[in-house]
């Protein structure tokens, strides 16, 4: 039988097709199509299914990725979503918190327009405690007459987010009951559904977020079921949730706001797999599509888990893998600010037109341009030479309207525009890993993506990082990371304590509630409950804090059990920041549940060793490459290197989804499945 990994970008779409009982893999790459994304999915599936050979019928999992909800915030579309509120909150969304996001020094900060205008925001009469005891009844008449007002404005859909309403949902429940017998089918999101834990703005945000995309990315995953099943698919349709699991695409459709950077979370768990091939267990994955570039960490072979994320600006207040973008991509366009600067991006071309050398209408050149014009990328071999480049048009767009033409010397200009793309993602990885009290050297970098080998190599030479690694099909892996992805439903609970004034009973009981709530999920999408495991963590911080780190919860200490969790956040404390009070006291925010039904990893065929190092026949041709200087150098056929094989730098390593840059001062070597690995000589 087969999976099918789709991962749908604001450049491409991405597909793997696995064939679980051989661990054979195919990939496929085409152009996205913004206007209607299933098209570029079902045009590309079709192409993988025919290279395999197969029928859809034969696919019995499809599990898909996507950026919508993310492209939809970063473009600003127009959706009029709604928020009802307790009486005097309603300024919860401009009100925000008194935290600078990115820099608290920064004077000139402004922080992201809300996701839902003033305008739009109801309040209604009610109140709970933080104990959860009723203060004030819900005005049940209020709320039909906000309904009214909501059915006036045309609102789309509407988040209810009441004070308080994660210790006691009842009154959120009405308030979506009476919606629904006023305004039948609109969608409604609840912050006791959503995201039921304390810190009102960060709850707020994230129920304001899911109503802003509920009503296109559900109309989205409706549209995808529809068309899958007309294509002849029967398969199981699962999507990625920001956690790091997949989850039905049903229930995917009821709280959106889960799928958030399901592509690049996707690329993180690939990332980690494929370093712990090459016995690498602590890594930085890099990430670099058409549009921008994406950071993960990994420590012992785990990919670093955060509380709380945000997007955009706009706090998101569910467990997730820590993802750090950066707004430079193959896709970036490359450009001179006012004071004669270059620069690269955030600006990004896109699919469409894309880059000028796609001859698709693009007029401002772009960091894949540039990568045109280095050498370092074949204009005759982009997508295994599906599409040809336009390199003098390349060339003749870096000119960037400068008046001293005479000296223009493009060659640099675009070496130039890779070294600028090369230093921001140096900034980025030093602000994940040094700041963090982490040296990049004891790290490795693992990069992908459709540029990720362009430039990674650039920034670990720069970082002093000694090891970098390039998966097989690396244009693919965050397609192939959703195929790699366990099945998964979190429960959560606020539980507001200092953690010395609790017992061990207590809060194994209020684990053992959650975890029945987590496995009756996944109970209901078919799963057996023999195929079922579950994760314990809780969310821990010093008191006086307003941010918390996960901690596992581990089972076999007994009484001494939330001794051993206390202590374990100390030591987290000092790994994440420099620092640990151990004599302060700890407060116990809340417990996580992560319900775990694992996928069966594929076993990757392993190639036949060569019979010598030298890998002189896997040579295409040799070319001129700007690095710090011109040098002519041989450009290899990676379907044609084998383990065994090693090449000293400098060299191009080509392949129909991407292509590897090696420094002069490199080496590579082929581990068993094909992954590269790049050394410092």
């Amino acid at each position: 039988m087969y999976r099918l990994g789709i991962d749908t970008g604001g450049t491409h779409t991405d597909l793997v097709l696995l064939d679980e009982k051989s661990g054979r893999t195919w990939v496929e790459k085409v152009p996205s199509t913004p206007r209607r994304i299933v098209d570029a999915v079902l045009s590309g599936a079709a192409r993988i299914l025919d290279k395999a050979a197969i029928e859809p019928k034969d696919v019995h999992t499809i599990v898909y990725g996507t950026t919508v909800a993310v492209n939809m915030i970063l473009q600003g579309e127009r959706i009029s979503a709604g928020l009802i509120t307790t009486a005097g909150f309603g300024d919860v969304l401009e009100v925000r918190n008194s935290y600078r996001y990115g820099n608290i020094y920064d004077v000139q900060w402004e922080p992201s327009p809300p996701i839902i205008e003033r305008r739009h925001c109801f309040e209604v009469r009610q109140r709970h405690d933080f104990r959860g005891q009723e203060v004030e009844p819900l005005d049940e008449e209020q709320v039909r007459q906000t309904a009214r007002a909501i059915r006036d404005l045309g609102l789309e859909s509407v988040a209810i987010c009441l004070l308080h309403g994660y210790t006691q949902p009842g009154h959120e429940v009405r308030v979506a009951q009476i919606l629904a017998e006023e305004l039948p089918g609109l969608p409604v999101s609840l912050s006791s559904v959503v995201s039921p834990r304390i810190s009102e703005y960060e709850r707020a945000s994230t129920t304001a977020l899911d109503a802003y995309v509920k009503p296109k990315l559900s109309a989205h995953f409706v549209d995808f079921a529809e068309q899958a099943e007309k294509a002849g698919f029967g398969a199981t349709l699962l999507t990625m949730q920001g956690s790091g699991g997949t989850f039905s695409l049903r229930r995917a459709a009821e709280r959106p706001i889960r799928v958030a950077n399901s592509g690049p979370v996707a690329g993180a768990i690939a990332g980690a797999y494929f370093a712990a091939e090459v016995d690498c267990a602590n890594v930085i994955t890099y990430d670099m599509g058409g549009t921008s570039t994406d950071l993960a960490v990994v420590i012992d072979g785990a990919p670093t888990v955060v509380p709380r994320d945000e997007l955009l600006g706009h706090p998101i207040q569910l467990s997730s893998i820590e993802i750090t973008p950066i707004g430079s991509g193959g896709g970036s366009i490359v450009w001179i600010d006012e004071g004669g600067a270059l620069r690269v991006g955030p600006d990004s071309a896109g699919a469409s037109p894309g880059p000028v050398c796609y001859g698709a209408g693009g007029t401002r050149p772009t960091l894949t341009d540039a990568a045109v014009v280095t050498g370092r990328l074949n204009p005759d071999y982009f997508l295994g030479g599906r599409q040809r480049l336009d390199r003098e048009a390349a060339r003749d767009a870096l000119a960037l309207s400068r008046d001293d033409t005479d000296d223009w010397d493009p060659e640099r200009w675009a070496a130039g525009a890779i070294a600028i793309a090369a230093a921001d993602s140096v900034r980025a990885i030093r602000r994940v890993s040094i700041a963090r009290g982490l040296d990049p050297r004891d790290f490795a970098i693992v990069g992908f993506g459709g540029a990720g080998g362009l430039i990674v190599s650039d920034a670990a030479r720069e970082l002093g990082i000694p090891t970098v690694v390039i998966p097989p099909n690396p244009g693919n892996v965050s397609a192939m990371g959703l195929l790699l992805a366990d099945q998964s439903c979190d429960a959560v609970a606020s539980r507001l304590c200092p953690l010395d004034e609790v017992d061990v009973g207590t809060v194994t009981e209020w684990f053992d509630q959650l975890e029945a709530e987590a496995a009756k999920e996944l109970l209901s999408e078919g799963i057996a409950m023999d195929r079922i495991t579950v994760r314990r963590t809780a969310e821990l911080r010093y008191r006086g804090q307003s941010f918390e780190l996960v901690v596992p919860f581990e089972k076999g200490y007994g009484d001494g059990a939330l001794e051993h969790l206390a202590s374990s956040f100390h030591q987290l404390h000092e790994q994440r920041y420099g620092h640990a009070s151990p004599n302060d006291p700890v407060q116990l925010v809340s417990l996580r549940v992560s319900a775990v039904a694992t996928t069966a990893k594929p076993s990757f065929p392993r190639l036949p060793r060569a019979a010598g190092a030298g890998a002189d026949a896997a040579v295409k041709e040799r070319r001129p490459v700007m690095f710090d200087r011109k040098i002519d150098t041989p450009v290899y056929d990676r379907a044609l290197l084998r383990p065994g094989h090693v090449i000293e730098g400098p060299a191009i390593v080509e392949e129909p989804g991407s292509t590897t840059v090696l420094w002069p001062d490199q080496r590579l070597s082929v581990s068993p499945i094909g992954t590269l690995v790049l050394t410092a000589r």
